[in-house]
């Protein structure tokens, strides 16, 4: 009886870790490029974020220095 409990204990942490190692794998990185079609400086994230949402249907924007940057998986 006490075999059995080990086995199924091991076979636990068997599963537990291919299930951790798949997660891992999955996790997408973002990088960021200049926004192409964003037009003037860029002040407001949201502004920025929008552009990049609407028109280049991309994951979203942010503001760096007075230009804007889209964000999209690697």
């Amino acid at each position: 009886m006490e075999t059995k409990s080990l086995g199924f204990f091991f076979l636990f942490l068997i599963v537990l870790a291919a299930h951790e190692t798949v997660v891992q794998k999955t996790e997408a990185r973002i990088c960021q490029a200049p926004s192409g079609k964003y037009r003037g400086p860029c002040f407001t994230d949201s502004s920025c974020d929008s552009t990049c949402k609407k028109q280049d249907h991309l994951l979203g924007g942010v503001c760096q220095g007075f230009a804007c940057y889209c964000q999209r998986n690697c």
